[in-house]
């Protein structure tokens, strides 16, 4: 939140180097925080049980 309000700030003093660097980190703490969740994402649907897993191949088959 501090990289926008610095970006704010920056356009307001007519920066124009600085409100791009703050847009830039705000950007790349949006990325590395969505691509956490993803972590958390995958790494929670690796441990689907046997069973689980099984029936759902079972249903995929099914659609083909």
């Amino acid at each position: 939140m501090e990289q926008i309000y610095n970006a704010i700030q920056a356009a307001a003093e007519q920066d124009a180097a600085s409100f791009r660097d703050a847009i830039n980190d705000a950007l790349a703490v949006k990325i590395q925080d969505a691509l956490e969740l993803k972590k958390v994402d995958i790494a929670s649907s690796m441990f689907i049980p046997q069973e689980e897993a099984s029936a759902e191949e079972i249903g995929t088959d099914e659609d083909v």
